[in-house]
């Protein structure tokens, strides 16, 4: 269920994921008339989004969903889903439908009723899911130093809020039940420091440790790994 893909460069591991991506969506359209996609924000992303754009989709029967949120307007930089507008919803991929995890002017946990019903009309299962992965071992907004990270992890809700020590603003973030409720889940990260890391998350251990754990060590999903040095 997990298979790990070594690239020479950051750039040919985007573009095959990018070029899966595709065919998946394609897919999932021509059988269903419907697709749906659950991407990560970030830096790492960045490069397959500016290919993934770039490629024959259907978009306007594809429905878009970041994995986590910012608790933080569109305009701001720190903003996953301004950032995802900015980098691949335009041209051809400005027809999917965006799914946000952020609402104006309510607090992240008086808004989870209205993201739990947005999340509930997205088809599942996801066709394709993209997390990354940080230095630390968290994979969307599920941190191993949150308070009640081992709520977030075993959690029944389609997401959660989380506050990060040292973070200026809450996060929203999709449970580990959302993200496996899909057809695959692809993992995406860069560099010698996580390549270490993950090999750390693949021993035996607790997922709040790892959070990454909790997708990893599951053998519900296919998993597919594209690092990079």
């Amino acid at each position: 269920m997990l298979e790990f893909n070594e690239f020479k460069t950051r750039d040919e591991a985007a573009a095959t994921l990018a070029r899966r991506i595709g065919e998946r969506l394609r897919l999932a359209a021509y059988r269903r008339a419907a697709a749906s996609l659950i991407l990560s924000g970030g830096t790492s992303p960045r490069g397959l989004f500016h290919t993934l754009r770039l490629l024959p989709v259907p978009w306007y029967l594809v429905t878009i969903v970041p994995s986590d949120e910012r608790w933080v307007p569109l305009e701001d930089d720190e903003s996953n889903e301004g950032m995802m507008r900015r980098e691949l919803l335009s041209g051809e991929p400005g027809f999917a439908r965006f799914v946000s995890l952020y609402r104006h002017g309510r607090s992240a946990t008086d808004a989870l009723p209205a993201l739990y019903a947005s999340l509930a009309d997205v088809p599942r299962p996801f066709d394709s899911v993209v997390v990354g992965m940080g230095d630390d071992g968290h994979t969307a907004s599920l941190f191993p130093d949150c308070p009640d990270i081992g709520h977030a992890l075993h959690s029944d809700a389609e997401c959660v809020v989380q506050q990060v020590p040292g973070a200026c603003h809450p996060r929203v973030s999709l449970t580990v039940r959302s993200l496996l409720d899909a057809r695959e889940v692809n993992l995406l990260f860069f560099g010698a420091r996580k390549r270490a890391v993950y090999k750390e998350s693949l021993r035996p251990g607790p997922a709040e440790e790892y959070p990454i754990r909790a997708l990893v060590q599951q053998t519900q999903v296919p998993v597919n790994v594209y690092w990079a040095p």
